[in-house]
């Protein structure tokens, strides 16, 4: 039964339609690429077209590394890190600090990439660090990461939007709680026909009530990260240090002794990335060596998970003597419960902290919310049909949300298309926006376009495991062979996706009514909502 008067639940349903729907549609985005980007790392292993999977750092790297370093001017061993590649090489990154004449921050150094059997280096590139090469493997991959994570728009502007649709979908969780009173009861209800307005309201009530707990998790940590990374570190510089963002980062991350810049060899990397993995239990991610080949060296190692835990350890060792000298916290300069809290907001928001197995729970309640956003404006909007703006705005919705997976399949048949030229970085987004123009396109031609689109979506989905063949991609059988499951698994589902998408296609053939839009702008009130 609910506690709240009849008008507070008025106003408070309110507020969660309006929450929902006016942020809806990019909400909808964020939260659906949100669930795809789960297995982002699968994404980057199947796209790369090699069965290389390799994730933390050999066991045997010192020798490589040392015969790398020589090749190296020693003004660039200021800062040194290590890390792998998506295609399973080692990338070694030496740069320098430096001002330009205007006393603009300047980094200088090289960047080269090894077998990390051989250590044979096979790429190696000099100057700005700017300008060092990305992985052109794993453009589809930060792509799509780049779409949840900011919008794909521009710095801070992206995050700070990312920030308020937290916000909006905190409003509407909290208040979808408020406002079904009966919430056990409603996460047990049992849907009613389907084709009715009152089966999809079932269906929405379900979905949201079983994923109200998750819902509040994924909006309280996008809105951190949001807001955090765009807005907090300015706000805190102008209101404690006057605007000064450098002491504010000294004050959260302390100020460096002055090292000891005398001339000495680094300890043995093996004996500390084996100490290190002792240590903390998981594997080793990366490294970072300050002021590599002087007394004063310090290298700070980045373990992944340990079994059963919720993040990675940052452990730092003296260079030279290679003596541990403790865990360094994700946040501030001593172990704290803040530090401890920030350190787990990226495995609550993107769901890595157990495995494979919390991912997927991550990405079967990401596109459960999906679902509810979506379903929730469709509701909206379908009790104001008699509204001529609520009509379009509906139509409009539908596009989205069948538009969405079709521009991000198309984003993945443009990287494959390309990726044999070696960079398939500009034409990624591009392939993006295709897809979306090609949606808009249809959505406004027609007036119940969510067949077409489920029609190009299926076409798309069984074209990509071919496409990536095609494209130098592993085949199955190789695949098979070196054990590189996520291939094989990958290619199957998008298969098994375009033959359910066709099967729905050949049950419910286009209507006689999905005529050009100048004939039919009456339709669009009969919009399906599935």
């Amino acid at each position: 039964m609910s506690f709240l008067s009849q008008a507070k639940t008025k106003r408070l349903l309110s507020v969660h339609g309006w929450s929902g729907t006016v942020l809806g549609l990019l909400l909808y985005v964020c939260i659906f690429t949100g669930a795809i980007v789960v297995f982002a790392d699968e994404i980057a292993v199947w796209s790369q077209g090699t069965t290389v999977s390799e994730e933390g750092l050999p066991s045997q790297v010192d020798r490589h590394f040392r015969a790398a370093a020589r090749t190296v001017d020693p003004t660039h061993y200021e800062e040194v890190q290590i890390f792998r590649t998506g295609t399973g090489a080692l990338a070694y990154r030496f740069h320098s600090h430096g001002t330009d004449a205007e006393g603009g921050l300047v980094e200088q150094g090289v960047h080269m990439e090894v077998d990390a059997q051989t250590g044979e280096v096979f790429k190696r590139h000099e100057g700005d660090v700017r300008t060092f090469p990305h992985t052109p493997s794993r453009a589809l991959r930060d792509f799509w990461v780049n779409v949840h994570v900011q919008l794909h728009l521009p710095n801070p502007l992206g995050l700070a939007l990312v920030g308020v649709l937290g916000l909006a979908m905190m409003a509407a969780a909290i208040s979808g709680i408020f406002i079904h009173g009966h919430i056990f009861r409603d996460a047990f209800v049992a849907t009613r026909d389907r084709a009715r307005l009152v089966g999809a309201r079932d269906l929405h009530v379900l979905a949201g009530s079983w994923g109200l707990p998750f819902a509040i998790i994924l909006a309280f940590t996008g809105a951190f990260f949001g807001f955090a990374l765009s807005l907090g570190v300015p706000v805190m510089a102008l209101s404690v240090f006057g605007g000064d963002q450098a002491a504010l980062v000294e004050t959260l991350i302390g100020v460096p002794a002055s090292p000891d810049l005398t001339a000495a060899s680094l300890a043995s990397l093996d004996y500390i990335l084996a100490d290190a993995r002792n240590r903390a239990g998981g594997d080793v991610l990366s490294v970072l060596i300050q002021h590599y080949g002087t007394a004063g060296a310090q290298v700070r190692v980045f373990v992944g998970p340990a079994q059963g835990a919720l993040s990675g350890t940052v452990l730092e060792f003296a260079g030279v003597t290679r003596a541990f000298e403790g865990v360094r916290p994700f946040f501030g300069t001593e172990p704290s419960a803040g530090a401890s809290l920030f350190a787990l907001m990226r495995p609550l928001h993107f769901g890595d902290f157990a495995g494979f197995g919390s991912r997927l729970v991550w990405f079967g309640m990401g596109l459960a919310m999906a679902f509810v956003t979506a379903s929730g404006m469709l509701l909206w909007t379908q009790r104001r049909a008699d509204t001529p703006g609520w009509t379009h705005f509906r139509h409009w919705t539908v596009v989205t949300i069948w538009g969405l997976p079709l521009a991000m399949l198309a984003s993945a048949v443009a990287f494959f298309a390309t990726l044999p030229a070696g960079d398939p970085t500009w034409w990624t987004p591009a392939g993006f926006l295709i897809g979306a123009a090609g949606a808009i396109a249809l959505g406004a031609r027609y007036d119940t376009a969510s067949a077409r689109l489920r029609l190009a979506n299926a076409a798309l989905c069984l074209s990509l495991p071919v496409l990536r063949h095609l494209t130098g991609g592993a085949s199955w059988s190789e695949a098979l062979i070196a054990g590189a499951w996520t291939i094989l698994v990958v290619d199957l589902l998008l298969m098994l996706l375009g033959l359910v998408l066709l099967r729905q296609r050949a049950r419910t053939e286009l209507s006689p009514s999905e005529t050009s839009r100048p004939d039919n702008r009456a339709g669009a009130a009969q919009e399906p909502a599935e």
